[in-house]
């Protein structure tokens, strides 16, 4: 594990820019970012997306699976990754040493996702981690869906929530997709 990912872990705070450590209060748990790698390392992609950055600790957990492949590319989109979390999960990626190995775009997936379907975009793993209500999950399931090759992956997080346990449910009845067993040794 890289080292800014096991300090953030611990310490369960970050560092801001101007170097003021904050509490981490936003980031899917470690056991799930692990499960999350099982994947995409069980899976290879070519081509990673994440919706929603945050401190970037999921996106810490992915350019660790995806170190030793760098031909990946990985985007991530996050509207508010300078105004709300103050550039922060950029900060964390740099910081841990994975400068160049992504890409991040600071706007709404409901408009990035039209704008890269229409480019010609595919993803073989999207990461489903923005606005966590119904209708926004589903509209970015919508585009990545239509991204996505035959044998991709979609993650959602937060399942939990009735609306993403709902978006899920919906998701189940396409009978182009089928539920990930969890890796060993989970």
């Amino acid at each position: 594990m890289n080292p800014v990912l096991r300090e953030i872990l611990d310490s369960r705070t970050v560092w801001t820019a101007d170097n003021r450590r904050i509490p981490l209060h936003s980031g899917i748990p470690a056991l799930e970012c692990e499960v999350l790698q099982s994947w995409i390392r069980e899976c290879r992609p070519n081509r990673v997306l994440e919706i929603g950055m945050a401190y970037g600790v999921s996106s810490l957990f992915i350019c660790d699976a995806i170190r030793d492949a760098p031909e990946t590319e990985y985007l991530i989109l996050d509207p508010h990754q300078r105004s709300a979390w103050q550039s922060i999960g950029v900060l964390n990626l740099e910081r841990a040493g994975y400068r160049g190995r992504f890409s991040v775009r600071e706007e709404k997936s409901e408009f990035a996702l039209p704008d890269l379907l229409a480019s010609g975009c595919t993803w073989e793993f999207a990461l489903i981690d923005g606005y966590h209500t119904f209708d926004h999950a589903l509209v970015d399931f919508f585009y990545i869906h239509r991204m996505l090759p035959v044998g991709g992956v979609v993650v959602f997080d937060d399942v939990q929530l009735p609306s993403i346990r709902r978006l899920t449910a919906h998701v189940s009845t396409y009978p182009c997709y089928e539920r990930l067993p969890l890796p060993e040794p989970f």
